[in-house]
């Protein structure tokens, strides 16, 4: 296929795409996007039975295993997975609803299905065939291989050298010589 017509479908696809996952992205009703709210539902399961002690009106310890310290206000956990992800960890949840607050509240903006909604917004738009004729469009391009023959003989190896190894030098097996020629290139009175 011509790269003009590889790149005009490539382009009709991620159009359709585009529009498809904005049409389902309209039918979602949580906040935040179905995978993630799945993810979340999971990690309070998990968390529900954790003992949760408040220490300052923003600061928590959650035990279970190990102690951890949950501060909602700057939206950090000890474990560390609340700052890489942008997403509350089980920690955080258990302390969220300890507190009575909205887990959705402290979801990063980047989970929200506002924020995926507008990420497919932009329609995708059609570039107008002014150049091509009509004949050209409607035939379909087949470009294939060049015709290439190959060469008599056998093929040749082309092997690396490893790193050290040298060339064994030619040794004649009459005069016993290590230069450039053989047995029967030789010159030396027998």
């Amino acid at each position: 296929m011509p790269t003009y017509q590889m790149i005009d479908n490539i382009r009709v696809k991620l159009m359709e795409m585009s529009s498809d996952r904005q049409r389902e992205a309209e039918r979602w009703t949580s906040p935040i996007c179905p995978t993630m709210d799945d993810e979340m539902m999971k990690m309070v399961e998990v968390g529900r039975h954790w003992n949760v002690c408040r220490s300052s009106e923003h600061i928590f310890e959650v035990r279970d295993e190990y102690s951890v310290m949950v501060d909602l206000q700057s939206h950090t956990c000890s474990c560390y997975q609340w700052q890489i992800k942008g997403f509350p960890c089980a920690h955080a949840l258990a302390a969220i609803l300890k507190d009575g607050g909205n887990p959705y509240d402290y979801v990063e903006d980047y989970f929200t299905t506002d924020f995926y909604n507008s990420s497919y917004s932009y329609p995708i738009v059609l570039i107008p065939d002014i150049e091509k004729d009509e004949q050209s469009m409607s035939q379909e391009f087949v470009i294939e291989p060049p015709l290439t023959k190959r060469p008599p003989g056998r093929p040749k190896v082309k092997r690396l050298k490893s790193i050290g190894e040298e060339t064994c030098p030619n040794k004649c097996s009459r005069s016993g010589d290590a230069t450039s020629h053989n047995r029967k290139t030789c010159n030396a009175p027998i």
